[in-house]
This record gives C-alpha cells, structure tokens and sequence, in this order.
C-alpha cells in the first residue's frame, strides 16, 4: 500500500538578487517582477511551496532595521526585520522556511537572522545565484532546489544553501565573485553537502538539528556602530577622534593586523570612545585565526585602554550581533560600565557556533 504521508511545507520568501533579474537591452541586470520559481523543476515533489513576494532589490541595498514610520513597500522591502518578521507570523504553519536573496550581502542577513530569531528551531535556508535563472548556466535552478530540499531537512538553523554546499549562516563570508561556490565558512566545515552518488543532501551531524522552540523575535537593532579598517601607514587622527566623542556611534568595530593588534597611534581614539561609553571590538582581518589580544603588546595596549577581542567572529557576523548586543542593552535601560559589561557577555556569547574561540590561547 503506497503511503500517504503529507509533503514538508515550506514558504519560500522573495527579496529580490541576481537569480531573479533580467538583462536589460544593454546586457545589465535589472530587477524583473517575473516570476522565476516555475523554471526549476521538481520543486512540487519535494514540499507544498506558498511563495511570498517581498520585492525585488539588489542586496547591495538590504538595510537591518529602517525604523521608519509608515515605510512604503519599496522601503520594507530593504529591510531584514521585515524578512524575520515574515518567518515569526508564520513559524508554526511551515516546516520550513526560504529566503531568495542577492550574493552581495547574503551572508549579513544570514547573521542578522541568527540573532533576530533565536531560538526558532527550524531550516531557514537563504540561497541566490551568480547568474540569472533567465540566462544559460545558470545556477539559480540548482541552488533553489537544493534550499528547498535543505528546508525539509533536519536543521534547526539559519544556513545557506549555495553551490554544492550548505553552510552554517553565522559563520558565512562570501568569498568569491564569480565562481559558483561563492561562500565559505572559515574555521567550520559545510553543515550538507551534495555529491554526484546522492540524489539529496548529506547532512553533517554538527549541525543543529531541529527541536521543539517557543519562537522569539528582537528586531530593535541599534544600527548606530562604526567601522574602522586601519591601513598601516595611514593618518586620520582627527577624523577619529571626532568619532570617538560624536553621540550619533553607539558602538565601534576595528580591524586589527594579526591577533588583533592595533598600531599605538590610535590608543587615544579607543580610550575616547570607552569614556563616552561606547563598546569597541577588534577582529583579526586574517581568513583564520582570532583576535586573542593578550599575545602581544600591540594588542595589550589596546586591550588595557577600553578594547575587546571578537574571537574569531566574521565581519559579516560581528557587525549584526554588535547592533543586537547595543539594541538590547537600550531596551534593558543599561547604562554605564553595566551597559558595557552586557554588550561584551552577548558579544562573547555563542551563537549558534558564531564565535568559537574566545578565551587567550597561549
């Protein structure tokens, strides 16, 4: 007797990227409202899809959280919180969840969702393409497939779905332009991967699988941080220091050479900024590795005047979690070194493997 078992449901959610724009007639990609899901084939054998239409943007314009009052369509369609929000109203009905979205900046709404919704237990699976569904060799059909495939899967995390594999979202950096296995995860292997001898995933058992979850949602990220890229050589005091006191930064990010090291000319800029409250965090700009500031001087200084090592967080990672770390301490009325305190323990917290080293290593 065949079995009747009900097919997963997912929702598959539409925020625009390459996978769904069309060239124009001089070849560059526009936005297309054309609908792409009908050219990849097989979908309806996998799940029951419903599609939800959020717009059709380059990602290059994907905002974290707008704040507007009464946003038009075109503006919500900008905005991460609006995507999570989508998947909280509706994390009961599906089993699982897609999000089509441009490269450019896939792997900060990876991020941002990790942290917007943390305890939801359920795939959700971004995915896109390099090329066009509408031009040929494309890979937007088989990366759609594949997210949806991962969808019905025992993942209880953000991932994305790209290429041949599927990777841990908190810890994905995009890190080629035109090859199509345009991501990676530093310093974590693939959660899934796709193989000639398998018609499905084979999904790795570190993993965080599925689960019973009583879903939340904070979507009141502070997106008032700064970022400065040190270039060895380079002279900007001034402009620093009128950042370090400006009321308008809430938060700062810093690159650091090696394991988080900072040249000493900007030790005034990082004590500046810990008076005025403000929480600053350094990351190594190496592919592996962490910022683990004890090792060295040039790091212990920078330690010492008000700085905090971020492991080895991604850029991509880091940048989101700082303004959910600021956004909370807002809403829980902190202030003062409590208020630093609190930002750092979230910082140092893992996220669903988001930071794996934290402590001195020698």
């Amino acid at each position: 007797m065949k079995s009747c078992m009900a097919k997963p449901k997912v929702l598959l959610i539409k925020t625009g990227g390459t996978i769904g724009q069309k060239p124009d007639a001089d070849g560059v990609l526009q936005p297309s409202p054309d609908d792409y899901v009908g050219k990849v084939g097989g979908l309806e054998d996998l799940a029951e899809i419903d599609v939800r239409d959020l717009g059709n943007i380059d990602s290059t314009n994907m905002e974290t959280n707008l704040k507007l009052t009464n946003p038009t369509q075109a503006e919500k369609t900008r905005d991460r919180s609006d995507i999570a929000r989508v998947i909280y109203d509706n994390a009961f009905k599906y089993d699982g969840f897609v999000v089509a979205h441009g490269t450019d900046t896939m792997a900060e709404t990876a991020a941002a969702l990790t942290y917007m919704l943390p305890d939801l237990k359920k795939p959700i699976v971004l995915t896109g393409s390099q090329r066009s569904i509408w031009v040929p060799r494309s890979d937007g059909q088989n990366n759609l497939y594949t997210a949806v495939q991962a969808a019905t899967k025992d993942y209880g995390e953000i991932v994305i779905a790209f290429g041949n594999y599927v990777l841990r979202g908190s810890r994905a950096r995009k890190v080629d332009e035109e090859g199509y296995d345009a991501f990676d995860t530093p310093g974590t292997e693939p959660l899934g991967k796709l193989t000639a001898l398998s018609e499905g995933i084979r999904v790795a058992g570190h993993r965080v699988p599925r689960g019973d979850f009583d879903p939340r949602i904070f979507t009141d990220f502070d997106t008032r941080i700064f970022h400065y890229a040190h270039l060895s050589g380079a002279t900007v005091d001034d402009v620093l220091m009128d950042i370090a006191v400006n009321d308008q930064v809430h938060g700062i990010l810093m690159t650091g050479f090696g394991a988080g090291n900072v040249p000493d000319r900007l030790i005034p800029f990082i004590k500046a900024a810990k008076e005025k409250g403000k929480p600053i965090f350094v990351y190594t700009k190496c592919d592996t590795g962490a910022a683990d500031m004890g090792i060295y001087s040039v790091g212990a200084a920078p330690l010492e005047a008000g700085a905090k090592p971020a492991g080895d967080m991604t850029l991509e990672a880091l940048s989101q979690k700082l303004m959910y770390a600021i956004g909370r301490a807002t809403n829980e009325r902190l202030e003062g070194e409590g208020r630093l305190r609190f930002v750092e323990s979230i910082i140092r917290k893992p996220y669903n493997g988001d930071i794996t080293v934290t402590e001195r290593r020698r």
